[in-house]
């Protein structure tokens, strides 16, 4: 006879979040493949039958699930203090990956066999403050590191943050993250930039796009120039040819220009001036090296 699978919808709630969470779900590894997922959970605060068994399911932000893996029955993972489990998952970006943990219990309703489900979690995304890739989701610009063809590309969809992508293996990332090469990073940010505003100046794909609005909003607490009055068109076309603005085009220099410039270090120190520091030191070693 068919099983039949019964939602109650009092499932105990397993957290995720907050003191001392039931679970914890972090990326270990990214790159063009798909990602590795790691979850470390503890359920015992829960009481659940030692009979019960627990699935962790990814899916992607369109809905598509994976098959669910089976983590065990409560009674193994309750031996455990921790439990760690490690998931290669082919075909989703990190930033697209949502996460599905259940607990169900087998038991009879009437004649019929029945699966109970008695504790869930519904995951939006990584915790980004345990998310070991470390990549920065509070910017509007997060980077990340994968295996391309140049030293950096921007990544960008609609109604997602834009990414900064870097080369893996160049030690970029990391000269960015701790500001240790100014002058490199006022270049890629320079172009990156310049590259996302044109994206949502010229594609109709961004139009509503939530990230856009974010962005916007930015450039104008930047500028001090109101969102209204931002150019609404990067190209025209003109008897059946392409044209440019050159009004638009200035204007996102000028906008590219003082983003770039007034990012800021961790100790508030802006961008244009460690990026001037950087000249004059190199100024001072050409200097000496001719004198000597």
């Amino acid at each position: 006879m068919a099983q039949t699978t019964i939602e109650i919808f009092e499932e105990k709630r397993i957290t995720y979040k907050g003191k001392d969470p039931d679970l914890n779900i972090s990326c270990v590894k990214e790159d063009e493949t798909g990602i590795v997922v790691e979850v470390k959970i503890n359920l015992r605060r829960h009481n659940f039958g030692d009979n019960c068994d627990v699935f962790f399911q990814t899916y992607d932000n369109r809905g598509a699930g994976n098959k669910p893996n089976k983590m065990g029955k409560i009674k193994e993972l309750n031996q455990e203090e921790k439990n760690v489990f490690q998931y290669p998952i082919s075909n989703i970006k990190k930033e697209d990956a949502k996460f599905r943990v259940i607990v169900s219990e087998p038991g009879n309703f009437k004649d019929s066999k029945v699966i109970r489900l008695i504790g869930k979690a519904e995951i939006p995304g990584f915790d980004d403050e345990n998310d070991k890739s470390k990549q920065k989701i509070n910017s509007l610009l997060p980077t990340k590191e994968l295996d391309i063809g140049t030293p950096f590309m921007v990544d960008m969809s609609p109604n997602r943050l834009p990414y900064l992508v870097l080369k893996r293996g160049c030690n970029i990332k990391y000269k960015l993250d701790s500001n240790s090469d100014p002058v490199q990073k006022s270049l890629i940010y320079t172009s990156a930039i310049r590259a996302i505003i044109e994206a949502y100046l010229t594609d109709h794909r961004y139009e509503d796009c939530i990230y856009k609005k974010q962005w916007f909003d930015l450039i104008s607490k930047k500028t001090g120039e109101s969102v209204d009055e931002f150019p609404s068109n990067y190209v025209s076309i003109d008897d059946g040819k392409t044209v440019i603005e050159s009004n638009c085009k200035n204007w996102i220099e000028s906008v590219t220009e003082t983003m770039v410039s007034n990012l800021p270090d961790s100790n508030g120190k802006k961008l244009i001036d460690k990026h001037k520091e950087a000249n004059f030191r190199n100024n001072e070693i050409t200097y000496s090296e001719e004198e000597g």
